[in-house]
């Protein structure tokens, strides 16, 4: 009868031991991170480059809650223009694969944009085009803008 009295104290803190190890980590919300929302613009840079070499940079942040990025979930979406009143807006429509987002407005070919960071409030965007030099004619200056947005949660 010792014998299994000493068995069954041998098998209780291994039994004790198992449980704890078994015990179940709490559950992890993962929230992903969607363009989808209204987003504030914070900051834009832009940067001037001809022949290669930047000739010009501004980085504005003045903006207001009426200086923002709508993307609804059907594909469309709207923006606040520039230094128009609040209830002036332009309407796009978008794709958005990887970390490439496409704006088409008006019908016109769509604008490829880069997703540099996307986080469930932060968004920023890198895009780069070719705009005609005011002094040459025929030549192409490229202009490189960079936009944060936040988003309100």
């Amino acid at each position: 009868m010792k014998h299994k009295h000493k068995q069954i104290l041998l098998v209780i803190p291994v039994l004790l031991l198992c449980l704890c190890a078994c015990k179940t980590d709490p559950p992890v919300l993962t929230v992903k991170a969607t363009v989808i929302g209204k987003w504030y613009v914070k900051q834009h840079n832009l940067k001037l480059i001809k022949d290669g070499v930047q000739i010009g940079e501004t980085i504005r942040t003045s903006y207001t809650g009426d200086d923002y990025a709508q993307f609804l979930e059907d594909g469309t979406g709207y923006q606040s223009k520039q230094g128009a009143p609040a209830a002036s807006l332009s309407i796009f429509h978008y794709t958005h694969k990887d970390n490439v987002i496409t704006i088409f407005v008006d019908g016109n070919k769509g604008v490829d944009e880069t997703i540099t960071r996307l986080t469930e409030n932060e968004l920023s965007i890198h895009y780069e085009s070719q705009i005609p030099d005011p002094v040459v004619q025929g030549k192409f200056n490229t202009e490189i803008d960079d936009f944060t947005f936040a988003k309100q949660l």
